[in-house]
């Protein structure tokens, strides 16, 4: 039986605090440009921290492989990658709706949030580099109840992920 959510991220703080598991707070003082990574869940011995939920300012932890994302409305002249479109699905008239999370996210908020998901790709490739497979993310339906801004469970090639990105507070 797989643990609740709430179970998953008091049994990887506990790892952490028991230095049992590496731990990277991602963007730590905020300074970074926008960014755009998925964490493939997966037993790694590394936990990755970030804030979401926008100004709810939650702490979440995830434990696995950081894939840094690209491509999408990536302005390499820039060097940004475009997030408004992800925090729009969470902000109405200029505001956060820090209380949009998982189920209660309105449905129309969630239709752009699918097709916001499935608009990034995802390269699965073998160590060769022989071969590589282009994939859209999709929404994990098993994991809803996690949504939160800047924190987005998916389904990857390789297993169970989580999209992060940089939170709007």
């Amino acid at each position: 039986m797989n643990p609740s959510f709430a179970e998953e991220q008091a049994e990887l703080t506990r790892r952490v605090e028991r230095d049992e598991a590496r731990f990277v707070f991602l963007d730590p003082d905020g300074t970074l440009p926008d960014w755009l990574f998925l964490v493939v869940r997966r037993s790694t011995g590394i936990v990755y921290g970030t804030q979401c939920a926008g100004v709810a300012v939650e702490q979440r932890l995830v434990e696995g492989y950081l894939v840094p994302l690209g491509g999408f409305k990536f302005d390499v002249d820039e060097d940004l990658i475009e997030l408004d479109p992800f925090r729009d699905v969470f902000h109405q008239d200029g505001n956060c709706q820090w209380s949009w999370t998982g189920a209660a996210l309105p449905p129309e908020r969630r239709i752009m949030l699918d097709r916001l998901v499935e608009a990034i790709p995802y390269w699965r490739c073998e160590v060769t580099g022989a071969t590589s497979e282009k994939t859209p993310l999709r929404i994990d339906a098993a994991r809803i109840d996690e949504i939160a801004e800047a924190w987005i469970p998916v389904e990857t090639p390789d297993g169970p992920g989580v999209l992060l990105y940089k939170n709007c507070d």
